[in-house]
C-alpha cells in the first residue's frame, strides 16, 4: 500500500483525470444496464415472496430502474381493502458499482487482464451487497406506518426487536452501503493485487565497458 501511495503521488493528476472521464462514461451506461439489473432484482425476490412478505398476494413489479412492491392492506376507515405501492430499489441512486468499476480502470499499474479479472470479482462481490440490500429493503418496508383515509396504517404481527434491526440494517445500507463497500473491495484489491512496476535492471555490460 506504500508504494501505491508513492506512485499515487507521482501520476494523482492523471489518476484523477482517467477515474472522472471513467465514472462519467459509466454513469451514461448505467442509464441503460439499471433496468436490467432492476429486473434482475425483482426476478430474484419473486420466488422468495412467500417467505418475506407477511401479506398475501404481494407482487413485486418494475418500472424503468425502480423496483416496487406492491402490497394490499385492510383499511378500518373504509371497510376496503386499499392498495400501497413501496419502492424497494432504485438504479439510478446506486452508484457503488460504476464507483468501483472507475477505480479500477484508473489505477495505474495494472494489466488489461488484470482489470478484466478484478472487475469481474468486485462487480460480482457488489452485486452480492445489492442483493442483500434489496432483502432488508423489503423487510424493512414492511414496517413502515401507509397513509390511509383515517391516518395511517400499520401492519399488525410485527415484533419490535425486527423492526429495530432492520431498520439498522436499512440505514446501514443506505447511508454507508453505497460508497464505503466499493471503497472496502477497493482497498482490499490494492492490498492484494498491486505491484509496483518493475525497475529495469542496470546494463553490467554497458557498465564494465565504461571507461
Amino acid at each position: 500500500m506504500d508504494e501505491f501511495v508513492r506512485s499515487l503521488r507521482a501520476t494523482w493528476r492523471t489518476f484523477l483525470l482517467r477515474f472522472a472521464l471513467a465514472f462519467v462514461v459509466l454513469a451514461f451506461g448505467w442509464l441503460a444496464l439499471a433496468p436490467a439489473y432492476a429486473h434482475m432484482l425483482a426476478m430474484l425476490g419473486r420466488p422468495l415472496i412467500p417467505v418475506l412478505e407477511t401479506r398475501p398476494g404481494t407482487t413485486y413489479s418494475v418500472e424503468g430502474a425502480k423496483v416496487y412492491a406492491v402490497r394490499s392492506m385492510p383499511d378500518p376507515g373504509s371497510r376496503r381493502t386499499a392498495t400501497f405501492k413501496y419502492e424497494l430499489w432504485r438504479g439510478y441512486a446506486n452508484y457503488d458499482l460504476i464507483l468501483l468499476a472507475a477505480l479500477i480502470l484508473a489505477t495505474p499499474g495494472w494489466s488489461l487482464r488484470q482489470r478484466s479479472r478484478l472487475l469481474g470479482l468486485g462487480l460480482a462481490l457488489l452485486t452480492l451487497g445489492e442483493i442483500a440490500f434489496f432483502l432488508v429493503t423489503v423487510e424493512y418496508s414492511q414496517f413502515r406506518p401507509l397513509p390511509a383515509g383515517a391516518g395511517s396504517l400499520l401492519p399488525s404481527g410485527l415484533s419490535r426487536p425486527r423492526q429495530v434491526l432492520f431498520t439498522w440494517l436499512y440505514y446501514f445500507f443506505q447511508i454507508m452501503g453505497r460508497g464505503l463497500f466499493p471503497l472496502l473491495v477497493y482497498l482490499g484489491m490494492l492490498g492484494i493485487a498491486w505491484r509496483p512496476a518493475a525497475k529495469p535492471a542496470p546494463d553490467r555490460a554497458l557498465r564494465g565497458n565504461a571507461p
